[in-house]
């Protein structure tokens, strides 16, 4: 289970650890015998103090949601018994946590969510935590909204990145920077509505991206296109256009679509769930940000 931490917030870092594995417990993402992590990893993961997380597991023991196994460390204590005794709000809670997860809903969405709810910000400016050039391009064309381009944000900047990027960016900023990530379409949602390439067709997959390319190839690949059908063009470089219509469809990105030339057939690919975006632009002040 991932965890929450914000150092500026008005809840103590302890408080938000507790909760946060409430509501985990609750909402079953913690199941009843699983381990949680050790206090020395979890105290290095959020570059906080092991004394706050011992403290913090500590109460949850005294609560009566963990059990201590001798020698082998802290694990969630079964509920079932204490079902009738549970206090009325953290029986609303498992409700809400049961209801959501029915939905699909992952337990940490709902957290940031009624932390939202509960403490709103908006965000002034956006910045797309992406090292690749080509890459950032794309994910701000699809999330739509004007970041920070070309500059480091400030203390109203939101920063953006995607899953896979996300253990470096948090090593490049202060602990306290406030991070959004950026979820991927699955395999499913990304071919929705699309017929199936018959077989010994040639794709192109058209990008600028190198992990574009690679991305496209590995979803393809995952839903039984051969890899002898693929090709990669790189609109980077010169004479790429011919390239792409070597193929009988392209796979590209938003930016290269607008690029390809007249006549060919073209497939977009896009990166960022719908969720996500969604997401992201009730968090900013848009306004500000045009």
């Amino acid at each position: 289970m991932r965890f929450w931490i914000t150092k500026n917030s008005e809840v103590s870092v302890r408080e938000q650890l507790v909760r946060q594995i409430i509501l985990g417990i609750l909402s079953e993402d913690l199941p009843a015998g699983d381990k949680l992590p050790g206090i020395r990893a979890i105290a290095r993961r959020h570059k906080i103090h092991s004394n706050t997380v011992s403290a913090a597991y500590h109460n949850l023991l005294e609560q009566g949601w963990l059990e201590l196994r001798r020698g082998s460390g802290l694990y969630v204590r079964a509920q079932k018994a204490q079902a009738a005794d549970r206090d009325p709000l953290d029986q609303l809670l498992a409700r809400l946590l049961r209801e959501s997860h029915e939905l699909g809903h992952d337990p940490d969405v709902v957290l940031l969510r009624l932390e939202q709810l509960i403490h709103p910000r908006k965000y002034g400016r956006i910045f797309i935590a992406e090292p690749e050039t080509a890459l950032r391009e794309i994910l701000e064309r699809e999330i739509d909204i004007p970041s920070a381009r070309g500059a480091e944000p400030g203390p109203d900047c939101l920063i953006a990145t995607l899953q896979t990027r996300l253990a470096s960016v948090r090593g490049q900023y202060p602990p306290e920077s406030p991070l959004f990530v950026l979820r991927m379409r699955s395999v499913p949602l990304s071919l929705e509505g699309q017929p199936r390439p018959a077989p010994n067709t040639i794709l192109t997959i058209v990008s600028a991206s190198k992990e574009f390319r690679g991305w496209s190839r590995a979803v393809l690949i995952a839903v039984g296109i051969e890899p002898e059908q693929l090709c990669e063009v790189d609109t980077s470089l010169a004479g790429w256009q011919e390239r792409a219509q070597a193929g009988a469809l392209a796979i590209t990105d938003v930016v290269a679509a607008n690029q390809l030339p007249a006549g060919c057939q073209f497939r977009v690919f896009r990166i960022v769930s719908d969720f996500s975006i969604a997401e992201l632009k009730r968090m900013c002040d848009c306004d500000a940000l045009k």
